[in-house]
């Protein structure tokens, strides 16, 4: 018997609209993060420009912010990127 594709089972669609939520939150958390991230490297341009190109590429607290901010955005992205194939994958495929 064939697998019934998961857009025409109505259980199957119940299921796929709380993945799609999950999907939502972690998208929008990535987000936040890189949101978080672009604040971070404004600050560490500001301080660049006042601190002059001796002193800009030593390690500041900025730096270790924008990479643990970066750092989450991408596990998120990739978490959501793996949950999206997993469920997104079947309901698009051809049937035939």
């Amino acid at each position: 018997m064939r697998a019934v594709n998961p857009l025409h089972d109505p259980e199957a669609r119940k299921e796929l609209a709380d993945d799609l939520a999950w999907l939502w939150e972690e998208v929008r958390m990535a987000l936040a993060a890189l949101g978080k991230a672009r604040e971070a490297m404004e600050v560490l341009e500001e301080e660049d420009r006042l601190l002059g190109v001796l002193y800009a590429s030593l390690p500041r607290e900025g730096h270790r912010v924008l990479r643990e901010t970066l750092q989450e955005a991408l596990r998120r992205l990739e978490r959501a990127h793996a949950r999206a194939r997993e469920v997104l994958e079947p309901a698009v495929r051809e049937e035939g």
